[in-house]
């Protein structure tokens, strides 16, 4: 059994074992800037069509400070200058509540791309999850990204990117 099959079946167990009446299911629309603050403090207004992404994310949250979250972000106009669309999955593991710290992986996909997906990128976010109502979240957060673990830790102004997310908590049955 390969890597990836042992790593979704423990998944799968983990949240079996998590008592039903803990977990909250959020979904949730947004929109990624990929502008590093650098450009966005030179040229606030500036930038073209292809640095906007839109968003989907699901949150599954399974204590209250532990939650996982996929994303789904949609490039219209091309990634990194391909002029295809390109779409990319996202998984990551979240710690806090109001504020809060993730880590986690996607790829990307285009036809444009050799084999369509790229190598596996890797995230790390900084954010704040604000509670417009009880059932409404406002969510804001800043993405360091890079090919490599140790490239998540060289940040600047050059390299960091922002979203913001609302996310609806669906109803317990």
């Amino acid at each position: 059994m390969k890597a990836p099959h042992l790593w979704g079946l423990g998944l799968a167990l983990f949240l079996a074992t998590v008592p039903a009446a803990a977990i909250e299911h959020r979904l949730g629309l947004g929109m990624h800037v990929w502008r590093p603050l650098a450009q966005i403090r030179d040229e606030p207004l500036g930038g073209a069509t292809n640095d906007l992404a839109a968003l989907v994310s699901y949150q599954l949250v399974l204590y209250r400070p532990l939650k996982l979250q996929a994303d789904l972000e949609f490039f219209p106009n091309g990634f990194g200058g391909s002029g295809e669309e390109a779409w990319s999955p996202q998984g990551l593991i979240v710690v806090g509540d109001r504020l809060y710290a993730a880590v986690g992986a996607g790829v990307f996909y285009s036809t444009n791309l050799a084999g369509n997906f790229s190598s596996a990128v890797y995230i790390a976010r900084l954010g704040a999850d604000l509670p417009v109502s009880p059932r409404l979240h406002l969510d804001l957060s800043a993405d360091q990204r890079a090919s490599d673990l140790d490239g998540l830790t060289r940040t600047d102004g050059k390299t960091v990117t922002f979203a913001v997310t609302v996310r609806v908590a669906l109803r317990r049955s």
